[in-house]
């Protein structure tokens, strides 16, 4: 039985999406599209939006076949106690391996751009002491901050804007300059950040509603990201110049770092505040996703007296990622996990609840 406190709206599950799926890749995905789809990068986006609608509707579609379960209690009843026990702990580590790829990528951001003579492990141990705070915090409360902080991301574009006054609109011309195959193909390189809907898998029994109105929620707030990508994207193009976009590994921040107003010098610090509040937020949905897992197996139901040994978890997973080769294998092992636990196991589990009949109440 889902316990009332914990229970949120559908709009607040369409925030807390909106909150999981924005993460570090806003900085360098217009860097990484422009070198292989030249102009139509943010073409590249829109498709990879419309990949992630159709990955939710077969989340849904799995879920509401189990309306009172999430993930770790249906996957049992399909597969059977030990295989489905065994995947809920797959499932754990990659929820775990995802949040400490975004918190090793967070503090390369923040190490390079703000606090260049902060140790790495400091930089780790505030960010999951702010995390920690919130994460053993129950669902509602969670959700309400995210509805609250989404406020951040209408800043963000606000100040994206200034950037129009030096745009360029040619720089994406032709626009199928690099052919429609690889085009599609980008599209595959955009679709990782905007990992984070898989929320859904463990949020489903907690939120209010018909399935209907679920999936309308859940649709909404990755159209908005979809769209929020494709901006900045699009931003990022219309500013640098094809010649200068490879050198530039994180577009938006020094399109902003050549603004400023009387009374603000750095308006891309500004930028990069809000943009640390935001990745905070997603790092906090990874951890109350594996944190529920954890809690179900070790702690009675209760995820929060798994999140300061989750945290420990994360700070080594950050640690080891210094080193290019290092955060090169994690980048394509979340690739590869990607698949396999959103996309791939899903499909595979409907299919068999549906021609097996199992059905949850």
């Amino acid at each position: 039985m889902i316990p009332e406190k914990s229970k949120i709206t559908q709009g607040q599950l369409m925030f807390f999406i909106i909150q999981s799926q924005v993460g570090v890749g806003i900085l360098t995905l217009p860097h990484k599209l422009q070198e292989s789809a030249k102009g139509g990068g943010w073409i590249s986006v829109l498709i990879a939006g419309l990949a992630v609608q159709i990955i939710i509707l077969i989340l849904w579609a799995l879920c509401r076949r189990f309306p009172s379960d999430t993930i770790y209690g249906f996957l049992p009843k399909i597969t059977g106690k030990f295989l489905g026990n065994l995947l809920c702990f797959l499932y754990i580590g990659y929820f775990l391996f995802s949040a400490g790829t975004v918190l090793a990528k967070f503090a390369d951001v923040v190490g390079r751009w703000v606090l260049l003579a902060t140790p790495r492990w400091a930089l780790l141990i505030l960010a999951l002491l702010t995390c920690m705070y919130l994460a053993k915090e129950n669902l509602r409360v969670i959700a309400r901050l995210f509805v609250i902080s989404s406020l951040t991301i209408i800043v963000m574009v606000a100040l994206s804007l200034c950037g129009y006054v030096n745009a360029n609109f040619s720089y994406i011309f032709p626009i199928t300059e690099a052919g429609w195959g690889n085009i599609i193909k980008s599209a595959n390189e955009a679709l990782f950040p905007l990992v984070g809907y898989e929320a859904i898998l463990v949020l489903y029994p907690f939120v209010e509603g018909k399935s209907g109105g679920k999936l309308k929620a859940a649709s909404f707030g990755n159209m908005m990201i979809t769209l929020f990508y494709t901006f900045e994207v699009f931003t990022s193009l219309v500013i640098f110049s094809p010649a200068v976009m490879p050198a530039v590994s994180e577009p938006l921040l020094y399109m902003l770092k050549g603004f400023s107003f009387q009374i603000i010098q750095r308006i891309d610090l500004i930028f990069l505040s809000l943009w640390v509040f935001v990745v905070s937020n997603a790092m906090v949905s990874w951890i109350y996703m594996a944190t529920v897992g954890l809690g179900r197996f070790f702690h009675r139901g209760e995820h929060k007296k798994a999140v300061p040994y989750t945290i420990c978890i994360l700070f080594i997973l950050a640690m080891i990622a210094q080193e290019p080769s290092v955060t090169d294998f994690y980048d394509q092992a979340i690739k590869v996990s990607h698949y396999t636990f959103v996309v791939g196991l899903p499909l595979i589990l409907l299919c068999f609840a549906y021609f097996m009949r199992k059905r949850g109440t």
